[in-house]
């Protein structure tokens, strides 16, 4: 990660901590002139992750935050299986699969038929330990480095790796998804890696419940022409499903 991303990164931090901040107390936190703070927080309301009035920065109500793993296991579980459970259904014996870290997406193993051989290649540890002696997979996994709070690994060598390789379909996740902004995610690393595996598969498929709709991280992972098909829950607005659509990507309402 270069270092606007990361003082980027600790702005938002200190407005998540402090609900608001002028340009002067975070010219001072992170050690940089008002001018450069001026620029990030422009270049971050832009990317609609925050607001600016009287002077003070703060948080978008649609700006999504990344979860600790262990957190994001815990929200909305029921709905994340269904839609793992659905994805599974798009698994044919044979395929060589790549699935992205993330808590929604981990489902999607659990579900494929018994009798189904497919290569598996993930950047997520959990996944990979999970996985470990299934008959049903061909593991392999992206190496590179490790992200503790994401049990997932990302990087200039687990690109490499997933660039050596084709793949029948992709299984992502994403922490926002907005008709303007697109597929978004909160951390770099994760973004380019994702989009490292977008260019290697046939069929990208997004798998998301529905509150990540209308939120926005600030890195960019893909526009929604990209996906193939996204399957989401019965919470999905008629405006998004429509704009989905037409955008020419197949909609899956899980629990339909």
């Amino acid at each position: 990660m270069d270092r606007v991303q990361q003082r980027r990164n600790r702005i938002v931090q200190c407005l998540r901590d402090q609900e608001s901040c002028n340009v002067g107390d975070l010219a001072k936190a992170l050690d940089v002139s008002t001018v450069t703070i001026r620029g990030d927080l422009d270049f971050l309301e832009q990317s609609g992750c925050i607001s600016r009035s009287y002077g003070k920065a703060v948080l978008s109500s649609h700006f999504a935050f990344e979860l600790e793993f262990r957190e994001k296991e815990k929200v909305r579980s029921e709905a994340k299986q269904l839609i793992g459970r659905a994805a599974a259904q798009l698994v044919n014996d044979g395929d060589a699969l790549i699935i992205d870290s993330g808590s929604t997406v981990g489902f999607v193993p659990r579900y494929v038929d018994a009798h189904k051989r497919c290569t598996l290649m993930t950047n997520a540890l959990n996944l990979a330990n999970e996985l470990v002696g299934d008959v049903r997979f061909e593991l392999m996994m992206t190496g590179g480095t490790m992200r503790a709070d994401s049990y997932s690994l990302c990087g200039p060598i687990a690109e490499q790796a997933v660039r050596l390789h084709h793949f029948d379909t992709l299984f992502i996740g994403a922490d926002g998804i907005d008709l303007k902004a697109g597929v978004t995610t909160t951390n770099e690393q994760d973004a380019q890696l994702n989009r490292a595996m977008l260019e290697v598969a046939d069929k990208v498929v997004l798998l998301a419940d529905s509150t990540k709709f209308g939120r926005r991280g600030f890195c960019v992972i893909c526009s929604l022409p990209q996906v193939h098909t996204l399957i989401t829950d019965r919470g999905i607005s008629d405006e998004y499903r429509r704009a989905l659509t037409l955008s020419g990507v197949n909609v899956i309402v899980a629990d339909e």
